[in-house]
C-alpha cells in the first residue's frame, strides 16, 4: 500500500487520533506529578498535529461533506479571537507566549475536529470512540492507584461539597462527552454503561448529571435525542446566555457581597472556590489586556490559579462585544439537534462559572459528536415532526 493510496489517510489518521488520546491519558497526571517533561507531556500536540495533517489531506480528495457551517462559525470566532489579540498587543506593545497559546488551545480542536470527521467514516470514528474510552478509563484506573485511591472510596464522596478522593478534572469533561457520543449512537450499551460509570466516578456535579440524564434518555426515551430545536428557541438559549453572564458578574461584585451571601449561602469566595477573589483583583487593579490569554497570566502570577470564568475573561480580554459575539456563534455549534442543544449546553454552563475553553481535547469529541449528531439528522432523517 503506498502513501498516496487514499485508503491510507484514514488508517493513518485514526492511529493518530487514538495515540493523541492515549498519550494525554497517561501523560498529564503524571506531567501534573512532575514524573515526566514537559517536552513528553507536548507529544500529544505534534501527533495530533500529524492526524490534522492526513485527516486534512483525506477531506481535500473527499470534498467537505460535515461540520461544514459549524466549522465555519469556529473559523470567525477563532479569526476574531486573533485578530483581536494582535491588536490588544500592538496598543500595549506587550508580546507573550501565554496569548499564542491559549489562541492554539482554542484553535486546534476546531481544526482536529473538522479534519477527523470528514476523513473517517461512522464506523471507524464509532471504533475510535471505543478504544479510547477504554484507554482513557483504564488511565483513570492506573493514576487512582498511583495515588493510592481505589474506587471503593468512591462511596465516602459528599456530593454537596463536591468532595471525592476519586474525582478527576482530567477526565471528567472527556468521560462525560463519550457519555452523549454512546447515548446517541446506540450501538451497544456496554459502551454506554461505562462511559456513564467512568463520568460519575471522575465526579465532578455538573457532569455526573448530565451523564446521568443522557444514559436515562437513551434506555428509556430514545426519542427525544431525536427532537429538532427551531432556531428561536436558540435564539432564546443565546439571550439568557448572555443575561446570564450579566447576572454573575454583577452579582459577584464587591457592592453585592451581601445579597450573593444570602443567595448562595456562603460568601462569594467560598461559593466559586475563589474565582470571585481574581475577578475583583482584574477589576480593582485596572486591567489592561494584551490579547486571550492574558487575564490567565495576570491572575497567575498573582494567585498560583488561572482566572477560570471563561465568559468574562473573553470580556475582559477582548471586550464584552466579542463575548457577546462568540456566545451567539458558539450556540450554533449545537446546530439544530435536542441533543446538539445538550452538548453545547453544559459547556456554556461551565463557562459561565468555570473554564472550559482550555479543555481542548474534550472540545474535540464535542465538536466531533456535534457535527456527527446533525450528519445523522441530514442523512438519515432521523428527526421528530415535533420541534421545540
Amino acid at each position: 500500500m503506498k502513501l498516496g493510496d487514499r485508503s491510507i489517510l484514514p488508517f493513518l489518521t485514526a492511529v493518530f487520533f487514538i495515540l493523541t488520546f492515549a498519550i494525554k491519558a497517561f501523560v498529564d497526571d503524571a506531567y501534573a506529578r512532575g514524573e515526566v517533561s514537559s517536552a513528553v507531556a507536548y507529544v500529544k500536540y505534534a501527533t495530533a498535529a500529524i492526524a490534522c495533517f492526513t485527516g486534512l489531506a483525506c477531506a481535500f480528495k473527499k470534498g467537505e461533506r460535515v461540520f461544514v457551517g459549524q466549522f465555519d462559525r469556529l473559523m470567525i470566532i477563532f479569526g476574531v479571537f486573533f485578530l483581536g489579540s494582535a491588536v490588544c498587543m500592538f496598543a500595549t506593545g506587550i508580546t507573550s507566549s501565554v496569548v499564542f497559546e491559549e489562541l492554539l488551545r482554542l484553535g486546534m480542536p476546531m481544526l482536529f475536529a473538522y479534519a477527523l470527521l470528514n476523513s473517517l467514516d461512522e464506523k471507524t470514528t464509532y471504533n475510535c470512540m471505543v478504544v479510547i474510552l477504554i484507554v482513557s478509563f483504564a488511565a483513570y484506573l492506573v493514576n487512582l492507584g498511583v495515588e493510592g485511591v481505589s474506587l471503593s472510596d468512591f462511596m465516602d464522596a459528599n456530593f454537596e461539597e463536591s468532595n471525592s478522593a476519586t474525582e478527576s478534572s482530567s477526565f471528567s469533561g472527556i468521560s462525560l462527552v463519550l457519555t452523549l457520543y454512546f447515548a446517541f449512537f446506540r450501538k451497544r450499551r456496554l459502551w454506554l454503561a461505562m462511559a456513564t460509570v467512568f463520568c460519575v466516578f471522575t465526579f465532578k456535579r455538573l457532569a455526573m448529571v448530565v451523564a446521568v440524564a443522557a444514559f436515562v434518555v437513551s434506555l428509556f426515551f430514545p426519542k427525544l435525542t431525536r427532537v429538532r430545536v427551531s432556531k428561536s428557541t436558540l435564539t432564546l438559549l443565546k439571550v439568557l446566555t448572555i443575561a446570564a453572564v450579566a447576572f454573575w458578574a454583577w452579582i459577584l461584585l464587591p457592592e453585592q457581597e451581601g445579597l450573593a451571601t444570602q443567595l448562595f449561602g456562603q460568601d462569594p469566595r467560598m461559593f466559586t472556590m475563589g474565582r470571585s477573589m481574581t475577578y475583583r483583583f482584574l477589576l480593582s487593579t485596572g486591567f489592561q489586556s494584551y490579547g486571550f490569554g492574558s487575564a490567565n497570566e495576570v491572575v497567575t502570577a498573582a494567585f498560583g490559579m488561572p482566572f477560570e470564568m471563561d465568559f468574562i475573561k473573553i470580556a475582559f480580554e477582548l471586550t464584552p462585544l466579542v463575548m457577546i459575539l462568540f456566545i451567539w456563534l458558539f450556540w450554533d455549534i449545537a446546530g439544530t439537534s435536542l441533543w446538539g442543544v445538550l452538548i453545547i449546553g453544559f459547556f456554556v454552563v461551565n463557562m459561565i462559572t468555570s473554564d472550559s475553553l482550555t479543555s481542548n481535547f474534550c472540545l474535540t469529541l464535542a465538536y466531533m459528536t456535534c457535527g456527527m449528531v446533525e450528519q445523522s439528522f441530514h442523512e438519515r432523517g432521523k428527526t421528530l415532526d415535533k420541534e421545540i
